[in-house]
C-alpha cells in the first residue's frame, strides 16, 4: 500500500448525506489506509452514526469568524462549499499533502497519481470533461459556460506559497460570494476557480481521466476491467482512480447509463455495476445513521428558512449589529422576516425546482406567455426586451435592497 501518512482526505456534508460520506470514508480506508475527514455542516448535537469509520468534525468547531451567520446567508450546498478552502488552509498545518473528495465520491484504486501529480504541482484541478460535447447533445458545452470549466468535487493542494496563496484567494471570495445564481455568473465556490488558472502560473489542471469520471463525463470515457479483474481502467489506458456520483439515484440502476451516451439504447455493463455497489453500500450504511433534518433550515422557534429569506438576509446583513445571531428568531433578523412577510406558516421545506419539471407547468406558462404578450404589445419590442434582462437583474434578490424594509 501506498504511504501517503503527510496526506488528509476531507469531505463536507451535513447529517443527511453522511451515509454518502461515510462511502467514500470505507473506500479511502480501503485504497490508502487514511481515516477521511467528514466536517459537518449542521448544528452540533447526538445521534447514532458509526463513530470508528470516519474523523469527524464540526464546522462551529473550526473556529470561523460569524459562522452562524455563514450558515444562515447561505442555503446547505452554498455554506459547505464556502467553507472548503478554509478547512483545506486548516488541515494543511496538519499535512504536506491535502485532497478534497465531495461526499458523492466513491475510490476505486489509490490516489498514487494525484499525489504524484503534486510533487510537481502545488494545485491540482479537473475540468468537467477534456473534449467538446458531441454535436447532438443538447448541452453544447453550456453547462460549462454555467457552472465553471472545472468540478470541485474534487481538487488537491500542496503546502507551498502558492498553495496558500490560491487557498486565501479562494477563501475570500468563498466566504463574500459562494451563491448558486448562475444568471449573474455565480455557481458557489467552483465558478471561482474557472479564472483561477489565470492568476496562479503552477496549477495544474488534470487530463488523467481516470480523475473524477462521471455521469457528465461518460460520453467520452469507456470503462473497462481492469487486467486482472482488479479494479477497472478508462478508455485502456487511465486507472480508475474515483468516480463522481452526482445526483445519483439509488432506485434507478440504469442511472449512469442515461448520461453515458448519445446513442439511445446503448447500455455499459460496468457502469451498471459500479452503480449497483455504490446504491448497496448507501443502503448499508443509511441503515447505521439517523435521518435528521438539516438543522439550518431553522430559526430557534422552528420557522423555516425559506430562499427568499436568506436572500433578503444577504441585502440587509451589513446594517445589522456585526455580532448578531440570525437564528434567533425573537432577535433583529426574526423581527426583519415578520416586517417583510418572509416566514411562511406552513414551514414546508422548499424543493429546487429543475428543468424536467417545465413540462409539467404548460397551463402556467400558457397564461404566463399570454400575459408578457400583452406587455410587448403595450410597451414595444424593444422596451419588453430591456424589461426581459431587467427580470433576471430582479432574480438575484440580495441586490434588491429596496425590496425590504429593516
Amino acid at each position: 500500500m501506498t504511504n501517503v501518512s503527510d496526506t488528509g482526505v476531507f469531505t463536507v456534508c451535513n447529517i443527511a448525506y453522511l451515509p454518502k460520506a461515510l462511502v467514500l470514508a470505507e473506500s479511502v480506508r480501503r485504497h490508502t489506509g487514511l481515516k477521511l475527514n467528514v466536517v459537518l455542516f449542521d448544528r452540533k448535537q447526538e445521534f447514532r452514526y458509526p463513530k470508528d469509520e470516519a474523523n469527524i468534525l464540526w464546522v462551529e468547531d473550526l473556529g470561523v469568524e460569524h459562522w452562524e451567520q455563514l450558515a444562515y446567508l447561505y442555503d446547505i450546498i452554498e455554506f459547505s462549499t464556502s467553507l472548503k478552502p478554509f478547512v483545506a488552509r486548516m488541515l494543511l498545518k496538519q499535512h504536506q499533502k491535502v485532497v478534497f473528495l465531495d461526499p458523492d465520491t466513491c475510490l476505486f484504486g489509490p490516489l498514487t497519481p494525484i499525489l504524484t501529480d503534486l510533487e510537481s504541482h502545488p494545485i491540482l484541478l479537473t475540468p468537467h470533461y477534456t473534449t467538446p460535447q458531441p454535436s447532438t447533445s443538447n448541452e453544447s458545452d453550456l453547462g460549462m459556460m454555467r457552472f465553471g470549466s472545472f468540478n470541485l468535487g474534487f481538487f488537491a493542494i500542496r503546502r507551498s506559497d502558492e498553495g496558500h496563496a490560491f487557498l486565501d484567494w479562494w477563501h475570500r471570495r468563498c466566504v463574500d460570494f459562494c451563491f448558486m445564481e448562475s444568471q449573474f455568473g455565480l455557481s458557489t465556490d467552483q465558478k471561482w476557480i474557472t479564472i483561477a488558472p489565470c492568476l496562479f502560473s503552477s496549477l495544474k489542471v488534470s487530463f488523467h481521466l481516470g480523475y473524477n469520471m462521471a455521469p457528465w463525463n461518460t460520453f467520452e470515457r469507456r470503462l473497462e476491467r481492469a487486467p486482472g479483474g482488479e479494479g477497472y481502467i478508462v478508455n485502456s489506458s487511465y486507472p480508475l482512480v474515483f468516480f463522481h456520483f452526482s445526483n445519483f439515484d439509488a432506485q434507478d440502476p440504469q442511472y449512469l447509463n442515461k448520461r453515458a451516451s448519445n446513442e439511445r439504447g446503448v447500455e455499459y455493463p460496468l457502469l451498471l455495476e459500479i452503480a449497483q455497489r455504490y446504491a448497496q453500500g448507501l443502503d448499508q450504511k443509511a441503515a447505521q445513521v439517523d435521518r435528521i433534518k438539516y438543522s439550518f433550515d431553522y430559526m430557534s422557534d422552528g420557522s423555516y428558512i425559506s430562499p427568499t429569506l436568506r436572500r433578503a438576509y444577504a441585502a440587509v446583513r451589513a446594517e445589522l449589529d456585526p455580532n448578531h445571531a440570525p437564528f434567533d428568531s425573537q432577535g433583529p433578523v426574526g423581527d426583519f422576516a415578520r416586517r417583510n412577510r418572509l416566514l411562511d406558516g406552513r414551514n414546508v421545506p422548499y424543493k429546487y425546482p429543475t428543468m424536467r419539471q417545465v413540462a409539467s407547468h404548460g397551463r402556467k406558462l400558457q397564461f404566463i406567455h399570454s400575459g408578457l404578450r400583452v406587455l410587448l404589445r403595450l410597451v414595444g419590442p424593444n422596451r419588453f426586451y430591456d424589461l426581459t434582462k431587467l427580470f433576471v437583474y430582479l432574480s438575484v434578490i440580495r441586490l434588491q435592497r429596496g425590496l425590504w424594509k429593516l
